[in-house]
């Protein structure tokens, strides 16, 4: 059936009386070959076969050529593309008319070549151009639900402030694990406040119960005792072993005038033989106003395991061993006894003191230098000493001068929040990266959102940058320079009519495979300017 409504000639000779078989025959034949005509060729055969030519795949070459003339004005007729693929996405072409994808696509269809697209003005100095990146975070509690929070938009059960995670990580620092949600276009809650430390956090699906909880990061610190001698800018970073990555700014000095009555302690000599916990005194010298000036060992370098004596005598030299409560070993021993049997013996950490902690001036009343000494009796007893006849844990020299006013840390500014740090009002040391001898120690102040020190991500504002000065003709906003296999200039007439965008300057540079070569080796010919 389908094939008769297709072709009519063939029902034609039924369509007419009995008697035009005798009378008319001629003209029964004429109707009829006048129907082949259109079932062959006319517009019959042509609306029979609509459903068949409405597919741009299987419609007739002349309606492709029609279509071209139509819809694909300026592209050459002669195109060595598929004109049927080219026709089915010429709309494409047209949509992304002024794009880099628009250009690769308008020669992949029509030339089926492959381009490359540079726009010079990535190469062009701009003043504050550069795309500075600093990373935001906030460190979570340990839940198994953790990395479920990838890629996803949370919230805070409190403070109603809205975040989108980028990614979910799990950071070793020291002896601590930190999970780390990387987060991204943070909004404040219905309060104006964003994240809270403490609160739940959510995204859509999960239970609460399974919900993780901020427990905060370092954003800023205040200083309680500074080392004088540190200067703007300078750079200073905690020795905490706890934690890491925890670095701040000096942003302001004190003012001279303020540091009346305070001390300056300095390393002289770190002296050896010394452990975080010896003992610190600090006779007057020449002060006579002041009290209350303190220190600790803060950290010792070049250290190594002593291995000590802890069963001390010395303080009851006349008494009998029996009456003493040294313990079951010495309590026990007779003159009989091997005496390294009966004492005990402890490990003990020693070193060269590297810096000071907990630093004070005590009432801040001080009109004189002090005399401060570290001793460490557990190791000056052994007699040992140093290649300058210096006795192990009597041999460092530390003084405390008058402060001038002079490099002494007012404020700092964030520069990274470092992992692991997560004690409000935590006291920590800071060490100047320039000058381990230069200290500080401050309290750390905590907020729900951490930052990482940033960074540049390019280098377009930079003056020693490989960039260049505007010219008004290549290195502008608005030109471009296609590089492909050959010369522009066969592509050029098609690009204008079809794809350049009026206003813009367009640029070539042929390239050349060198097919003498294994590996093949792209050469680039000259510039060939076309405005």
């Amino acid at each position: 059936m389908e094939a008769e409504l297709k072709r009519i000639a063939p029902l034609v000779k039924r369509q007419f009386p009995a008697f035009y078989a005798e009378e008319g025959p001629n003209f029964i034949q004429f109707v009829k070959a006048y129907y082949e005509w259109l079932d062959s060729l006319g517009p019959v055969y042509q609306a029979r076969r609509f459903l068949e030519t409405y597919d741009i795949d299987e419609t007739a070459s002349a309606f492709i050529d029609n279509f071209q003339t139509k819809y694909m004005h300026g592209i050459p007729k002669s195109t060595l593309a598929d004109k049927r693929l080219l026709e089915k996405h010429i709309l494409d072409v047209y949509r992304s008319k002024g794009s880099i994808e628009g250009l690769k696509l308008l020669f992949r269809l029509i030339y089926n070549v492959e381009i490359d697209v540079f726009t010079p003005y990535k190469d062009m100095l701009i003043a504050s151009s550069g795309n500075w990146v600093r990373k935001q975070y906030l460190e979570i509690e340990e839940r198994p639900a953790n990395f479920s929070y990838h890629r996803k938009n949370i919230r805070g059960t409190t403070s109603g402030a809205t975040a989108f995670v980028t990614s979910s990580t799990t950071i070793y620092t020291g002896t601590i694990l930190s999970h780390v949600l990387y987060i991204d276009d943070v909004y404040p809650g219905p309060s104006g406040s964003t994240f809270i430390i403490g609160e739940p956090i959510v995204y859509d699906g999960l239970d609460i119960k399974e919900a993780t909880f901020i427990k905060g990061s370092a954003v800023g610190a205040t200083v309680i005792e500074s080392a004088e001698d540190f200067s703007g800018g300078d750079i200073i970073s905690s020795n905490n072993t706890t934690g890491e990555g925890l670095k701040f700014e000096v942003a302001t000095l004190k003012d001279v005038s303020q540091l009346t009555g305070y001390l300056d302690f300095k390393i002289v000599d770190g002296g050896y033989g010394y452990a975080v916990n010896s003992a610190v005194t600090i006779a007057a010298g020449a002060n006579s106003t002041g009290t209350g000036a303190a220190f600790k060992v803060g950290s010792l370098s070049n250290t190594i395991t002593f291995t000590y004596n802890n069963t001390w005598i010395s303080d009851h030299s006349a008494v009998l061993i029996s009456a003493t409560s040294y313990g079951a070993n010495l309590f026990n021993a007779n003159s009989q006894s091997v005496i390294d049997n009966a004492l005990t013996y402890a490990n003990l950490t020693i070193g060269s003191i590297a810096s000071l902690t907990a630093v004070t001036s005590g009432d801040n009343n001080y009109n004189g230098f002090v005399l401060p000494s570290v001793f460490e009796k557990r190791i000056a007893g052994y007699g040992i000493y140093r290649s300058d006849s210096t006795l192990w844990g009597n041999n460092a020299i530390i003084t405390g001068k008058l402060a001038t006013g002079n490099g002494v840390i007012n404020t700092v500014r964030l520069l990274s929040s470092g992992f692991g740090y997560n004690t409000e009002l935590e006291e920590l040391e800071f060490v100047n990266e320039a000058n381990s001898q230069l200290t500080t120690s401050m309290q750390i102040v905590l907020g729900a959102v951490g930052q990482e020190e940033g960074y540049w991500a390019d280098q377009s504002g930079f003056l020693n940058a490989d960039k260049f000065l505007t010219d008004s003709n290549y290195y502008q906003e608005y030109s471009y320079e296609i590089q492909v296999e050959k010369s522009l200039d066969k592509y050029i007439d098609v690009l204008k009519q079809v794809m350049h965008p009026v206003g813009n300057r367009v640029f070539s540079k042929p390239t050349i495979i060198d097919s003498n070569e294994l590996n093949l080796k792209l050469v680039v010919d000259t510039l060939t300017v076309t405005s």
